[in-house]
């Protein structure tokens, strides 16, 4: 290995962990089941579910910039990392105890931690999105990148597939009743998402050569649009995730479409939770083969189609006698899309982008695909007054937008363009 890469195996090691014990701790804490449920469950009305998943998109996008801003000044990428790790997990501690003493008594004011927790948490993931796989382009080589990525899915979508199995032992538990089970699924996601603050300590990164320099996110927003002016597979691909992540606002309202469809349908939590994991699970051996053997843009075209059989299918289900099954097969495809999306877009900005625009173009998809936030107020705002399958339908017209628009992707495969021979 090269002086740059040094470490490889302790830092796939340590990268492979924060992976793994992240997703179990996220299932716990999933935004497009759980997090939709439990406010539900608080009595909260699809509004504040459309406002919720609208924080969340803000928040991952929007600080993207600043945090493309520090990378470029820094020399190093792991304190920014761990830092906005450990910021954004505590609250989720404080939610669960917030949850087993409040809830029963001032769900609103539980409902208020609630929106909080999804606030900072996702303030932090909006910011680990860059400084992630920054690190993850600095210490291992593009070799070995796609076959992490893949792994690290396949292995930490096995561990939520565990989690939604407890989860749904959990929720069917006589002896824990309201809030008691929701508490305690709070508490396992805590433990998951500590656990890979655990392993980003342990990773070892040596200071690039640059010096320190002041963070100046005024010249890197300059930067941005003048990356998407300039490079038009930039424009294409952020196109692409605009049109998917407009027609993913409805995805937390998969589950509240199914209880108002099947009211008993809450013991499925955990199965809609352990199904969509399969979907990731089957991303990470499909998406990880694509994006090693054939190039990042094949991922996005399987991706894009996964989201709309997703989208499809809820669409028909309450034209089939069991709808509640329909339900169930859709998070597989919706697990394919959800588990494979940020990765496989991360590969595909990563093979168009040289080390030093890297930072520059992940804020740049981050910062462009943050107006998508409005769909999932107007999602909200709709919901109840409109026919959900109307809602549904809509959102296939974009994720079919999507797929067409992907095809014309620039063919790259580990940061190299390939001839128009190499694919389709």
């Amino acid at each position: 290995m090269s002086e740059h890469y040094s470490h490889v195996r302790r830092n796939l090691f340590s990268l492979t962990g924060d992976f793994v014990s992240f997703s179990i701790g996220f299932a716990f804490f999933d935004p497009l089941v759980i997090v939709p449920a439990f406010a539900r469950a608080l009595n909260g009305p699809e509004m504040v579910i459309g406002a919720l998943a609208a924080v969340r998109v803000i928040m991952v996008t929007l600080p993207q910039v600043w945090a493309a801003s520090m990378l470029a000044a820094s020399p190093r990428k792991k304190p920014l990392l761990a830092w906005s790790s450990l910021g954004g997990r505590l609250p989720v501690l404080l939610l669960a105890f917030a949850t087993l003493y409040g809830a029963r008594q001032h769900p609103a004011l539980v409902l208020a931690m609630l929106g909080l927790t999804v606030l900072l948490f996702f303030t932090s993931e909006g910011l680990n999105s860059i400084s992630w796989p920054d690190m993850v382009g600095k210490v291992l080589p593009p070799t070995i990148r796609g076959r992490f990525l893949g792994v690290g899915q396949l292995l930490s979508s096995g561990g939520a597939l565990l989690a939604g199995y407890a989860m749904r032992h959990i929720l069917a538990a006589d002896a824990l009743v309201f809030p008691d089970s929701w508490a305690l699924i709070f508490a396992c996601a805590f433990v998951g998402l500590i656990g890979s603050l655990g392993f980003i300590l342990l990773i070892r990164e040596s200071p690039s050569d640059k010096p320190a320099a002041p963070v100046d996110v005024r010249k890197h927003v300059g930067l941005l649009f003048h990356y998407l002016r300039q490079d038009e597979r930039l424009r294409r691909v952020v196109a692409v995730q605009v049109l998917l992540y407009t027609a993913s606002a409805t995805f937390p309202f998969f589950v509240i479409r199914a209880q108002d469809l099947v009211p008993d349908i809450s013991a499925m939590l955990g199965g809609f939770v352990i199904v969509q994991n399969l979907g990731g699970m089957t991303a990470a051996l499909a998406c990880g083969y694509l994006v090693d053997r054939i190039g990042s843009w094949a991922a996005v075209r399987v991706g894009a189609a996964a989201e709309c059989v997703a989208l499809g299918l809820v669409a028909l289900a309450p034209l089939m006698p069991q709808p509640q099954i329909i339900y169930l097969a859709a998070f597989f495809p919706l697990g394919l899309f959800t588990g494979s999306s940020w990765w496989v877009f991360t590969s595909y900005l990563m093979d168009i982008a040289d080390e030093e625009r890297r930072p520059g173009y992940l804020a740049a998809s981050g910062i462009l695909t943050s107006p998508v936030f409005v769909a999932s107020l107007i999602v909200g705002a709709v919901f109840s007054s409109m026919t959900a399958e109307i809602v549904f339908g809509v959102a296939l017209v974009f994720a079919l937008l999507a797929l067409g628009l992907s095809f014309t992707l620039a063919r790259m495969r580990a940061g190299r363009p390939l001839p128009r021979s190499d694919g389709a």
